[in-house]
C-alpha cells in the first residue's frame, strides 16, 4: 500500500466516513470472501446514510473529475441489489490496483478507472460490465489475459456481424485492458525495485523535533531542529541545529543519519532558492491544463475536421504538420532520424536515434540493443479525414492552421504555433511525470545536445508505456489501445552495449588469465587489467589515463573514489566522488597486498629502479595499477596497454559506461545516473551548490553494483598471491 495517498483530496471534505469505506476496501482479501459478500461488512448503515446527505449537500456542485474516487465508491454503495455484490468485489479489486499507482502522477489513470466502474453502478446500458467480467477473485495478470481474448474474439465476431459486444462495448473494454494493464506493470516494476532495495529497518530514535509557524505572509511553513550527541545526554551537552525545511519527508535510509538528515535539507533549500529566483512561469512550456485543453478541442474536431485532424497527428508524432503533407505525393517520409508512414494498413512513427556502433562488425551477434529506434503508432480512425486534405491546395492548408490555432490561443497564456505544437506531449512527460530522458527520445534530441541518449538502453514496451501515460493525462478520453501491438519487450538504444553473457565470458576470460599464466610478470598485467575493467564498470568513469587515481583520492573507509575525467566541468576541485561496494573495495586491498608479494619475489630479479612504481603506490604517489613492460620497468597501466589487450574483440574502451548504464537504469533512478556518470546539469553536480544529491544515495548505486557483481559472477582475488618465480 502506498499510504492511501488518494484520501488527501478528502481532508477538506470531512469525509471520515468514506475514508474508513476506502481503507476498509483496500484491506481487505477477496480471498477471504466465498460466495457471498455484504455491504455492511465494510460500511454501517448510519454511514451510508451520513454519505449521502454530504454528497447532495458539498458535492453537488463539484465536478466529478474534481473526486472521481468519491464519486465511483459512492456509486458502488448505490448500486442496484441485483449487482451490489459484485460492484463490491470489483471495489476491492480495483482498490488494489488504484494502491500500486503514484496518486499524483497516475491520477488520470485512477480517474478513467473509476469512471468506467462508476457509469456501470449507476447506468443499466453499462451493467452488462459485471455480467461479463469474469468471476473474483483472480489474478491481476490471468484478468489481462481474459480481457485480450475477449477482446479479440469480439473483434472478429464483429467483422462477421455476429458480435456478442457491440463496438462501443469492445471499445470500452479495450479501455479497461489499457488501465489494468499499466496496473501491472507498476506493479511488476514496484516489485523489481523492493527486490534490488536493501530491506526497510526500522526508522532508529533520533532526536529530532518539528515545530510549526505562521509567515507573515500566511504560509504555514516547519522548522527540524537537530539535536547531536547521545540520546541519553543531557540537553546542555547537545549541539542544536535548525533548518527551515517545509516539512520535508526522511527516506528510511536518511532517518539513521542526522548528517545526512542535515544535508538533504541544505541542498533542498538551497534548490528552492535558485527555482524562486526563477519562479516566471516560461512561456515555451506546455503546462497540463493549457496540454488538456489543447488535446481536448483536437479530439473533438479531429473526426469531422481535417485540419484538426491534422494538427492531433503532429502533436502525437512530434512533427510539424508540414513534414505530415509530405503523404500527398508519397506514403511515408524518411529522414535521418525519423520516418512517417500513413497508409490503410500502416499508420505510424518511427523515431531514430543516432548512436555511435561497435567497430567490428562481428561483435553485431553480441549487442544488447538489437536497434537504435522505436515505432509508436498513430489511431487509424482519423486517417479517413487526413486523406481529404490530399484534395486541399498547400496554401489553404497553411491558412487554415494558422487561423484554428489562432482561435485555440486566445483562451492560452501563450501563442500558439506549429512550431511548439509538436512538443506538447514530450514537455508534459517531462514536467509532470519527471521522465526525463525518454522526454527527448521522444522529441528526437540529438545525442550532441542530450548526452544521456548516447548511453541509454531500455526496452520498447517501457517507452510506450510512458507514452501512454501521458496520453492519459493529456487526453483521458483518447483510447488507446491501437497501442498494445506494438509493444515488445525488445531493446533498443545504445550500440556499444554487449549483451549479458558477452560480458559474462569476458571478465570469466579475463580471471582465467589472471590465476592461470606461468609468467609472474604478465600475471601482474593480467591483474592489473582485470581490476582496471572491474573499477570502471563498477564505477562507470570515463577511460582516462589517470583513472583509477592514487590511493591518496581513494577512501577505502567511506569506499568513495575520486575523479576528474571532465575537467573542463570542475574549476578548481578534484571533480566528483564516485562510490564503489564492498567487492570493489576488497580487491583493491587483495591487489595491493598482491602488489607487496610481488614486490618480495621480484627484487631477486629486477633492480630498485626498476620496481620502484610499487613503493610509490603504497606512498600515494602514483595511480594504483601497474604494468610491467617491455623494457623491464614497472609503470603504470596505460589506456593503450587496455587497447592492445583488446584488439582481438575491437570493443571501445567506454563500452564500461555503456554497459553500466543500462544495467544501473535497472535499479537506480534517473536523477543519480545522471551525477554518477557526470550527465548532470551545470551548477548541480554531486554536492554543488544547487544541488539535490543527497549522501545517502550512494547505497543505492552500491546495492546496484552489488547485483553486477552477482549478476556477472565475478569472483574474487582474495585467496590469489600469483605465482611463484623460479
Amino acid at each position: 500500500m502506498n499510504g492511501y495517498s488518494y484520501l488527501e483530496d478528502t481532508q477538506e471534505l470531512k469525509l471520515e466516513s468514506f475514508r474508513n469505506f476506502y481503507r476498509a476496501l483496500a484491506e481487505v482479501k477477496l480471498e477471504s470472501f466465498q460466495n457471498s459478500i455484504k455491504l455492511n461488512d465494510f460500511i454501517k448503515p448510519t454511514e451510508i446514510v451520513e454519505l449521502n446527505n454530504i454528497i447532495n449537500q458539498q458535492l453537488a456542485e463539484k465536478s466529478i473529475s474534481e473526486y472521481p474516487l468519491v464519486h465511483y465508491l459512492i456509486a458502488v454503495i448505490n448500486t442496484p441489489s441485483a449487482y451490489q455484490a459484485n460492484a463490491l468485489k470489483w471495489a476491492i479489486f480495483n482498490t488494489r490496483c488504484i494502491e500500486l499507482l503514484d496518486s499524483k502522477e497516475h491520477a488520470a489513470t485512477v480517474a478513467n478507472l473509476c469512471m468506467r466502474f462508476r457509469l456501470a453502478c449507476r447506468k443499466r446500458e453499462y451493467h452488462w460490465l459485471y455480467n461479463f467480467l469474469p468471476a473474483l477473485p483472480m489474478e491481476l495478470e490471468d484478468l489481462l489475459e481474459f480481457l485480450n481474448k475477449a477482446e479479440t474474439e469480439n473483434k472478429e465476431l464483429v467483422e462477421r456481424s455476429t458480435p456478442n459486444l457491440t463496438t462501443k462495448q469492445i471499445g470500452q473494454l479495450a479501455n479497461i485492458r489499457v488501465i489494468y494493464t499499466y496496473a501491472h506493470t507498476q506493479s511488476d516494476r514496484q516489485k523489481r525495485h523492493r527486490e534490488s532495495s536493501p530491506s526497510a529497518q526500522e526508522p532508529p530514535q533520533t532526536d529530532v523535533r518539528k515545530t510549526s509557524k505562521i509567515t507573515l505572509d500566511d504560509e504555514q511553513t516547519h522548522q527540524t531542529h537537530f539535536e547531536r550527541g547521545i540520546a541519553k545526554q543531557p540537553r546542555e551537552d547537545k549541539t542544536i541545529e535548525k533548518v527551515e525545511d517545509h516539512n520535508f519527508e526522511f527516506n528510511p535510509l536518511e532517518q539513521s543519519s542526522i548528517t545526512a538528515q542535515i544535508n538533504n535539507l541544505k541542498n533542498k533549500i538551497l534548490h528552492q532558492n535558485k527555482n524562486e529566483l526563477m519562479s516566471k512561469a516560461n512561456p515555451h512550456v506546455f503546462d497540463l491544463p493549457t496540454a488538456q485543453y489543447i488535446m481536448q478541442i483536437s479530439l473533438e474536431q479531429a473526426e469531422n475536421s481535417p485540419i484538426h485532424a491534422l494538427l492531433l497527428f503532429s502533436v502525437l508524432s512530434f512533427t510539424h504538420y508540414e513534414e505530415l503533407l509530405v503523404f500527398r505525393t508519397r506514403f511515408f517520409l524518411s529522414s535521418r532520424s525519423k520516418e512517417i508512414r500513413f497508409s490503410h494498413e500502416n499508420c505510424f512513427f518511427k523515431q531514430g536515434i543516432d548512436n555511435s556502433k561497435f567497430k567490428d562488425a562481428l561483435l553485431k551477434e553480441y549487442m544488447l540493443n538489437i536497434g537504435n529506434s522505436f515505432t509508436i503508432p498513430l489511431p487509424k480512425v482519423y486517417l479517413d479525414r487526413i486523406f481529404q486534405l490530399k484534395n486541399w491546395d498547400k496554401a489553404d492548408i497553411a491558412s487554415d492552421v494558422q487561423d484554428y490555432l489562432r482561435r485555440i490561443s486566445d483562451d492560452l497564456t501563450f501563442p500558439l504555433t506549429t512550431q511548439n505544437l509538436p512538443r506538447l506531449i514530450s514537455d508534459i512527460t517531462l514536467n509532470e511525470l519527471g521522465y526525463e530522458l525518454e522526454s527527448k527520445l521522444f522529441a528526437g534530441e540529438n545525442v550532441n545536445n542530450y548526452t544521456p541518449c548516447h548511453y541509454f538502453s531500455t526496452k520498447i514496451i517501457d517507452i510506450l508505456d510512458i507514452y501512454i501515460q501521458t496520453l492519459d493525462l493529456v487526453g483521458p478520453q483518447l483510447d488507446t489501445g491501437y497501442i498494445e501491438e506494438f509493444k515488445s519487450p525488445i531493446t533498443f538504444g545504445s550500440q556499444q552495449v554487449p549483451n549479458l553473457p558477452f560480458v559474462q565470458s569476458f571478465f570469466y576470460q579475463l580471471d582465467h588469465k589472471v590465476r592461470n599464466n606461468l609468467n609472474p610478470f604478465q600475471t601482474l598485467n593480467h591483474y592489473s587489467m582485470w581490476l582496471w575493467h572491474i573499477c570502471m564498470l563498477t564505477t562507470s568513469a570515463r577511460p582516462s589515463e589517470s583513472f583509477p587515481p592514487s590511493l591518496d583520492y581513494i577512501d577505502l573507509d567511506n569506499k568513495l573514489m575520486a575523479v576528474a575525467d571532465k575537467e573542463q566541468r570542475y574549476s578548481g576541485t578534484i571533480g566528483r566522488y564516485l562510490p564503489f561496494n564492498n567487492f570493489l573495495r576488497d580487491e583493491i586491498q587483495h591487489y595491493l597486498k598482491y602488489l607487496k608479494y610481488f614486490l618480495h619475489l621480484a627484487k631477486a630479479y629486477l633492480s630498485q629502479e626498476q620496481v620502484q612504481a610499487i613503493q610509490e603506490v603504497f606512498d600515494g604517489e602514483r595511480l594504483l595499477l601497474l604494468f610491467y613492460d617491455s623494457k623491464g620497468y614497472i609503470r603504470n597501466l596505460e589506456l593503450s596497454d587496455i587497447q592492445k589487450y583488446c584488439i582481438e574483440i575491437a570493443l571501445q574502451r567506454n563500452w564500461t559506461r555503456h554497459f553500466a548504464r543500462y544495467f544501473f537504469a535497472q535499479y537506480c533512478n534517473e536523477d543519480l545516473i545522471k551525477g554518477i556518470f557526470g550527465h548532470d546539469e551545470a551548477m548541480q553536480e554531486l554536492f554543488d551548490r544547487y544541488s539535490g544529491f543527497e549522501t545517502t544515495d550512494y547505497d543505492q548505486i552500491r546495492a546496484a553494483q552489488d547485483k553486477l557483481v552477482k549478476t556477472l559472477v565475478l569472483k574474487s582475488m582474495s585467496n590469489f598471491t600469483g605465482i611463484m618465480i623460479t
